[in-house]
């Protein structure tokens, strides 16, 4: 889908006019009115699948760390877990409150980039004070559902050997908010203890319907081009399913039992292609039982905690942050 933007941000949906909303922050007003991402150097990038765009996508990742690194300093080690290859993100000092609380980032990228992104756990390292283990799982098309999934659980089955459950937290954005949820269900078919929290961050439980809102925005709200549709050729959900039945519990959890679902908090934005399917799996979680908590904020597109020069970005860190904390801490 193709709209119509003016300079000043204002989008044209045909007779009516979406202005950049003044109950945003200046930081805010400009990015919505401003592309978001600079243009691959492929011609005809839009006809690629993802994958081939990975190269590209990958440092422009890698570009959001290291500004995120200068805004939040932190320690950064390469390791290996279980065979899978991982950051260790620190603080550079840990509270003796927090020292043993550890957190699990699974990164976004379509399951199909993202290799080795450090977006999502920098800034929570430093903002929470607490270590966090950067997974770069198998990637799609390559290694397709459940090979991301079982490296996500190998590495938690080894945490599991320094750590109580109570002290770990599962967290991811987009793909790795789907992920994260997946490994949940894969926990607890294989009994192992589940951790004392969650974050599933613009990301659903049904791979199988992503809801209205994937039919109306982009990831980043007007500018590009819609979800692909899974059953689409180089739609990235298929090359990640493999074949794999999008509507069983392991791979879309909401169509199983999340009565035992640890607390989870769901984030997204007005102008998030993926806001249906995150307020989707908030609803329910709570009709299960399990405690989820939801917050959205105003006009913001697909995971804008990756900018982290804006103030909205910057309160969804605190909020992430503080929720995390509150549940690892909560036994103590």
């Amino acid at each position: 889908m193709t709209y119509q933007i003016d300079a000043d941000g204002s989008v044209q949906l045909g007779n009516a006019v979406v202005p950049v909303p003044r109950t945003v922050s200046a930081e805010a007003q400009t990015f919505l009115a401003t592309p978001p991402w600079a243009e691959p150097p492929v011609p005809d990038a839009e006809r690629l699948p993802m994958w081939a765009l990975r190269p590209f996508v990958d440092e422009q990742m890698k570009l959001g760390g290291e500004a995120a690194l200068q805004q939040y300093p932190v320690e950064v080690q390469e390791i290996e877990i279980a065979g899978v290859r991982c950051h260790l993100v620190k603080p550079h000092d840990i509270p003796e409150e927090n020292k043993g609380l550890t957190l699990m980032n699974l990164h976004g990228g379509g399951f199909v980039m993202g290799s080795g992104s450090l977006i999502e756990a920098i800034p929570v390292a430093h903002q929470a004070k607490v270590a966090v283990v950067a997974v770069d799982y198998r990637l799609a098309p390559e290694h397709p559902y459940p090979a991301a999934v079982d490296d996500a659980v190998a590495v938690y089955r080894s945490m599991l050997d320094h750590h109580r459950p109570d002290q770990i937290g599962i967290y991811g954005s987009s793909a790795g908010g789907f992920l994260t949820g997946q490994t949940i269900m894969r926990l607890e078919r294989e009994g192992l203890p589940l951790p004392a929290c969650c974050g599933i961050f613009t990301a659903g439980g049904d791979l199988s319907d992503l809801g209205d809102t994937a039919k109306i925005f982009t990831l980043m709200g007007f500018w590009g081009d819609l979800i692909l549709p899974t059953d689409h050729e180089i739609s990235e959900i298929r090359a990640y399913l493999g074949g794999a039945d999008p509507k069983t519990p392991e791979v879309s959890p909401i169509h199983g039992d999340l009565s035992r679902f640890p607390p989870t908090l769901l984030m997204s934005g007005t102008r998030d292609a993926v806001l249906s399917a995150t307020a989707s799996f908030h609803r329910a979680l709570r009709r299960a039982g399990a405690e989820a908590d939801l917050f959205v904020f105003e006009a913001m597109p697909h995971a804008h905690w990756y900018m982290t020069h804006l103030p909205e970005a910057q309160e969804a860190i605190e909020v992430m942050s503080d929720y995390f904390l509150r549940h690892l801490r909560s036994k103590r």
